[in-house]
This record gives C-alpha cells, structure tokens and sequence, in this order.
C-alpha cells in the first residue's frame, strides 16, 4: 500500500499485476488492518500487458515479472465484498503466517524492525527503501537482504542448540529436511534462499543415503535443482551473484587472510554489479571489512533475540545507537566523491573477467599477472565509455515532458536541455503517496550506463513542471556544473530558491544574441529576447551545428514567437525538436517554411491528457514534407555521429535504427 495506492498480484485463471485505487480513509483503513487470507469481489476498469524499459539503462520490470508469471497488468475500478476465508494450500497458510509474523515484529522500534523483518522473513516495507539504496550503494545490501548467508548462520545456530540439549542429529536432520522448504516459500522464495536451503538438504539427503561427494559436485547438484526449481534464476543480478560467490568461495585459498579474501570477493562481484547498476563505491571494501564482523556478531544476534522479546524497553536504547550508525552510512553514501560510474559493460568482457578472477581468486599472492589482465580490461572497457568515438542528441522518453541530452566524442561534453516533472494535483493527506521521479526512473540510467559522471552544461527552457520540475532532484543526486536559461527565469521564486541551496553550481541567464560554447558545440540563443517570466513564449531558443548538421530546440515556443524569431534571422536546419510536444500553438508553418528541416522530433507521453501531438501539426508536418518521430512511439530516440568520418544514424530504443546516413529505414 502505497498512499490510495493498492497494488499486488491478483490470482485469476493466470497471475496478474493489479492497481486499484482506494476511495476513503476509512477503506485504506481496512486494507492496512487485513491479517487474514481475503477474497473479494472486483470490476475490472483496464487490462493491458505490462510496459517495460523505454531508454537504455532503466530497470526491465516487466521481464522480472514475466519471469514470475505475470504478463498483465489489470486496474481495478472497485473492490468489494470483502471476506475472510480459510487458507486451504500449504503456500496459502503460509503467507498467512508471514503475515502474523510481520504484524507481531512491527512492534519493535524502527531500525529493530527492519532488520528483523527483512532478514527473518524477507519483508522491507515501501516506506524504507532509501535504506536499501544506501545499502546498495555502500555494496553491503547483501548482508540485509535475506540470502544464503543468513539461512546458514541460522541453520549453524540452530545445530548449536540442538547439540546443548543433546537432541539426536538424525532427529535434527529430520526436522531440517520438513521445515527448510516452508522456510523458503515463508520469506519469499528467492535464488539465494533457495541456493542455501537446497544444499543443506542435499547434504542431509546424501548423508544419510552414505554416498560421498566432493563441494564441487555437491555446488553442482544444487546449482541443477535451483534451475529445476527457478529456472530463470542465472539470467538474474541476484541468482548470479549468489551463485557465482558461492562458486568461488570453493577456490579460495585456504592461506587467503581476511582483507585479501574479501578484496577478491569484491573483484568478482565487481564486473557483475557494474553490469547492472553501472557503477560502484571505492567505499566497499572498506565499509564491507568492518561491517561484515560487526553484522555478525551484533546485528544479527540482537535482532534474533529481539523477534522473541518485542516489547523489551531496552530496545528503544539499541534502536538510538542503530539511529546513529545509519546516519552516518547514509552521508557516505551520498557523498558523490565516493561513488565511481563505469558505464554499462558488454556481456562478453563481464565474462571474461569474472573468468579471469577466479584464476586469481585460486592463486596465492596478491599481484600477479592475473590480477594484472583483470585491471587492464576493467580500465579499458571504462575508458572507451568514458572517451567515446561518438557524440550524440537524445530525446530520452520521460513520457509528457522533454529531457534532452546531447553529447560530444572523444573528450566527452555533456548538456542537457531540461529535466522532465510531474505535474502534482492536490491530495488529501491520507491519499498522498510516492510516485518517483523520471530523473530516478529515466534520466540517471540513461546517464550512467554511458559512463556519464557529470553535465557540464543544463539548459532550462521556460518554468513549466514537465521540464524543469525535477531540477531540484538532479542538482542534489549529480554533478551539474552550470544551470543556463532565458532572462527573466531568474526572478521565479522556485528558481531563486534553488541558486541559494546550490552556491557551488554557477547559474546563468541568457538573451537573444547570446553565445555559449561547450567542448565542440556552439550555442546560438535565438529567443528570449527581453526579460520574460518563463512562460511558453519565453522559452529559451537554441540553435546548434553538430557535425556539419544543424539542430534547432524550441522549448514550448509558441508560434507568434516563432514568427518574431524568424524576422531578424533566417537559418535552414536540418532536425527540428518541436515546440511544445507537437502541440498546434508551436511549429508554425512559417517556421517549417523557412527553416526546412528534414526530421522532426517530438517528446510526448502515450495518451497524454493533452492529446499532443495534434492533428494539426502533424498535418503541417507532412505538408512541408518533414518526417517526424515521436517518443510516445519510438522511446528513447538518439542520433549518433562518428568522430572519424561522416557517418550517422537516428536509431531508437524500441524500434531500432530509423535513418542511417542519408537512407531511411523501413
């Protein structure tokens, strides 16, 4: 539940993602109170398949769920008749008691009750994971998100107590082989979950059977009934990671100290997590040597016992030290300096290299010629995604909106021109819920999974939410150098206030007649011409010339605007960024008329409110012969050039390349 947001997954004649939107206090109410299995009467407002990426980089969700065997997503219209009925499957009865167990541990004070949730039963609610992401960032996420590691430690303690009070193994090994599948659909059924309890039955089965296997074959078993069970679980960031740390722990040296063990550790998973989140944090080895013990030995143990004594008073003392630890972790890791992007890496290098760290994780030493290739790799595959032959424009797709980013080669320039944002509509407090951001969602993948590390340059065009509404996002979450936009913005009282929260960042405006270089690019400010308010005909207007050809971006320029541009100069381009997402108050035809371009690109969302783009421009469009490609359509659109030679193409995210040279693609 997130705010009047319900969404989970509805069990039809298949599995479906469901949205539903709660009407009153009083019914979110009821959902938050439900502890018991329900079954309810439900209209059906909308069925569609479920959306995945639309720019390079973004979180393929809708694989994930595929995955899980959910292909739709349904929204609701209402939910009624609501009854409490009897769990009747073992997996039914199950959950049921996952849902006890959370209700009885969200008694505990905060932090206690994170950790015991999420690493006794596998639960983080919505409303924590920022924690998870600082988590994630500092490379230590693996040690509270319920793993292989964890069942083992508790399988280990367990074994412990039985042997104290003298309980026969046999009977112990019993039990374990009854409750350990239980244990694994209790906490959610994930790879690395199952990847621990597979082998502890294995071991069990096949000692009490009295056939004798070596880790290896026993690794390989388990890896082959993991598959059976999950089989999508090695096509996966955690499934790989699980196993692939499990396998090397296998030819890890045995002489192998602690700070070189976790150092190697570190290098496998590093090509792994670069892969997926494109970068990584100098702070992980560091953070993961001392954490890793103080986990061990107090976080977990404390949260064991806390789950048994939750109303304790002693705990809210604990809860205050935990306050402060994660106070602290939280500031590394948002402190930039310490987080490095690498850029997206090809399958083929990620597995070269993980190739490669296992011979070094099997030698003794701790430079060698291993070692060696393994740096030369990783270093060169950063460098060509940080000094690129290419430069290019790309209409990321942030749906109605525009976020444009635009990049040279070689010596790599970075400039954006706005960053997208939502409207908000006011709510009622106990409506309110988060929506993320498309700088989150859509801009810093794009970013990152080229290796991009800063802009030097970011371009605000006129003071409308959907295209500087999350400003104040991207200065705090990336390195902006400057902040450029048309007189007069200057005096907009959400802009005064982000020049005085960003001293460090140099904000500048700009008039007609205006030049601003970056690297390579020559700016050209057409428009605004005077001191304005940052309304539609204020919009900032810049013209460009990248690789012999000429771009023009309008903002949301309307076409009186246009028309004034037009009577002091005359310029041909050769792509056009339409006005105002194709709406008929921009891209008049005498702007086409003069300009004459040849492609003409729009930023729109999918059956946007406003219906852009309109009928009328798309009509203007084809009278002047310009053809014209909108990210509704296409997501992300980028057009490449190559630094060496002549060659370019206008490609797509969902379609693939539309023109290449000269030549249109069909």
């Amino acid at each position: 539940m997130n705010g009047d947001i319900l969404s989970g997954e509805l069990k039809a004649t298949q599995n479906m993602r469901f949205i539903y939107r709660i009407k009153t206090k009083k019914e979110q109410k009821v959902w938050k109170n439900l502890s018991e299995l329900t079954i309810a009467q439900v209209k059906v407002a909308k069925v569609q398949p479920l959306q995945g990426p639309r720019n390079p980089g973004e979180f393929d969700f809708k694989k994930y769920a595929q995955h899980k065997g959910v292909f739709y997503q349904v929204n609701l219209k209402n939910v009624d008749h609501l009854q409490t009925a009897q769990p009747q499957t073992i997996s039914e009865k199950i959950n049921v008691l996952r849902i006890h167990i959370i209700n009885h541990l969200s008694r505990l004070p905060k932090w206690l009750k994170i950790h015991a949730q999420s690493l006794l039963v596998g639960y983080v609610p919505n409303a924590e994971k920022d924690f998870l992401k600082t988590l994630s960032i500092l490379g230590i996420i693996h040690l509270f998100s319920l793993s292989g590691l964890h069942v083992l430690v508790i399988l280990t303690f367990l074994r412990k107590i039985t042997s104290f009070f003298k309980i026969p193994v046999d009977w112990v090994d019993g039990v374990f082989l009854l409750i350990l599948p239980c244990y694994g659909l209790l906490v959610g059924s994930k790879s690395g979950i199952w990847r621990a309890i597979v082998l502890a039955m294995l071991a069990i089965i096949l000692k009490k059977l009295k056939i004798s296997v070596s880790k290896l074959d026993l690794f390989s078993l388990t890896l082959l009934v993991c598959t059976l069970i999950y089989p999508f679980a090695m096509i996966e960031m955690g499934g790989q990671l699980s196993f692939l740390l499990s396998f090397t722990i296998l030819y890890l040296y045995e002489g192998t100290n602690l700070l070189l063990a976790t150092f190697k550790m570190n290098l496998v998973s590093l090509p792994l997590i670069c892969f997926y989140t494109y970068q990584f944090n100098w702070l992980t080895l560091i953070v993961n040597i001392v954490f890793v013990p103080l986990f061990m030995t107090v976080i977990l143990p404390i949260t064991i016992i806390s789950a048994f004594t939750v109303q304790w008073p002693l705990w809210n003392f604990v809860n205050q030290i935990f306050d402060s630890l994660y106070r602290f972790l939280d500031g590394l890791a948002l402190n930039r300096q310490f987080t490095f992007i690498t850029g997206k890496f090809s399958v083929v290098l990620v597995l070269l290299l993980v190739i490669i760290t296992l011979f070094y994780v099997e030698s003794r030493n701790f430079w060698n010629r291993y070692l060696m290739s393994y740096m030369i790799i990783f270093w060169g595959c950063v460098l060509l995604n940080k000094f690129p032959l290419t430069g290019s424009v790309n209409l990321i797709d942030i749906g109605q909106g525009d976020s444009i980013l635009i990049t040279t080669p070689l010596n790599r320039k970075v400039v954006m021109i706005d960053v997208a944002g939502k409207v908000q509509f006011p709510t009622k407090s106990w409506a309110k819920h988060a929506s993320g951001n498309q700088v989150d969602f859509n801009t810093l993948p794009v970013l990152k999974s080229k290796g991009i590390s800063h802009v030097d340059k970011l371009f605000l065009t006129h003071k409308d939410v959907d295209h500087i509404g999350n400003l104040e996002t991207i200065l705090t979450k990336f390195d902006v150098r400057e902040v450029n936009f048309g007189v007069g913005l200057e005096n907009d009282l959400k802009i005064k206030r982000t020049i005085q929260k960003h001293p460090q960042i140099k904000f500048k405006n700009l008039r007609q007649g205006d030049k601003v270089k970056v690297g390579t690019l020559n700016f050209q400010v057409l428009w605004p011409q005077k001191s304005g308010k940052g309304e539609n005909s204020d919009s900032l207007t810049l013209l460009t010339k990248i690789k012999q050809r000429s771009w023009l971006f309008t903002g949301d320029l309307d076409i009186p605007s246009e028309n004034k541009i037009l009577r002091k100069y005359r310029f041909k381009v050769d792509y056009l960024k339409l006005g105002h997402h194709g709406s008929k108050t921009s891209t008049g035809d005498n702007l086409l008329q003069v300009t004459k371009p040849s492609v003409g690109l729009i930023s729109a969302g999918i059956n946007n409110r406003y219906g852009h783009p309109n009928q009328e421009t798309l009509t203007r469009l084809k009278k002047h012969q310009v053809q014209y490609f909108n990210t509704a359509e296409y997501g992300m659109i980028s057009w490449y050039y190559n630094f060496f030679n002549n060659e370019e193409r206008l490609t797509t995210f969902l379609k693939g390349d539309l023109i290449e040279g000269n030549r249109t693609k069909k």
